[in-house]
């Protein structure tokens, strides 16, 4: 009985380190301030770790992509470290472009939200970013899965009193 669950320990260790692998490629497509596409041996869509950018038809989800391709130009070398799978079988990880975090980046800079479902790590680099008003929290911006539950049927004041962003 021991031996069978040291074996499952083992294998789950086998599998998170098999997992738990560095990509690298050339940029080639951004698609908004949280997903990009790289070319490695082949096309990877990575989705960004632990943030959450608006969407492109979002109010500022021009302005998080134009970020996310000064961060991480096209044509140029991105690292990925990756964290898992999401169910659209995206990759998920930490991405780095010219030496720069850019998931924080993002979030430091005001051009997304920490994603608190996924993660806790960007919570202070949200925080900082929405005391100085900077980026989505100069604006009366809605947080992406809002937005798309709730579309243009929504009322951003009821909102944000909930959220804590106006009193």
């Amino acid at each position: 009985m021991q031996s069978f669950g040291l074996r499952i320990i083992l294998a789950l260790m086998f599998s998170l380190v098999c997992y738990s692998q560095d990509l690298s490629g050339k940029v080639i497509k951004i698609y908004d301030g949280d997903t990009i596409t790289i070319m490695a041996k082949e096309k990877i869509k990575v989705r960004l770790f632990g943030i959450d950018a608006p969407e492109l038809k979002q109010e500022f989800g021009k302005e998080s992509r134009e970020h996310l391709e000064e961060l991480c130009p096209l044509n140029k070398e991105a690292k990925i470290k990756v964290v898992s799978k999401d169910r659209y079988k995206r990759v998920v990880g930490i991405v780095y472009c010219n030496g720069i975090e850019v998931n924080a980046n993002q979030v430091e800079s005001g051009y997304a939200w920490a994603y608190r479902h996924y993660s806790k790590k960007y919570i202070p680099l949200e925080l900082n970013a929405r005391s100085k008003k900077i980026g989505l929290w100069s604006k009366k911006a809605i947080e992406p899965r809002v937005y798309s539950d709730y579309g243009r049927k929504f009322d951003y004041n009821e909102w944000a009193k909930i959220r804590g962003n106006v009193k």
